[in-house]
């Protein structure tokens, strides 16, 4: 019954990670904010300050309004997001 529930543990979790694209984790400065003009679309330009000049922003996506609201330009937060292929980053998770 053991190995039953451990072989199924194990290929629920390859299961569910191969549906998904990658996360990432890091910290990022937010250098600017900005919405679509039909202000349903809200994201930030980023960087990675470990790994990447100022330069090299990319942007990401974020979901939630109220979210989009308190992140501020200028600050370094530490992050996850999803990165699926040709698809837009999604912000997942932020803390500052």
């Amino acid at each position: 019954m053991k190995k039953t529930f451990a072989l199924f543990m194990i290929l629920s979790t390859s299961l569910l990670a191969s549906c998904g694209g990658v996360s990432t984790s890091s910290s990022l400065v937010v250098i600017e904010k900005g919405q679509s003009n039909n202000n349903k679309e809200y994201w930030i330009k980023v960087y990675d300050p470990n790994n990447q000049k100022k330069e090299e922003t990319f942007k990401i996506i974020i979901k939630e309004k109220m979210v989009w609201n308190l992140i501020e330009e200028d600050k370094e937060y530490y992050a996850m997001y999803s990165n699926n292929g040709d698809n837009p980053r999604v912000l997942e998770n932020i803390q500052h």
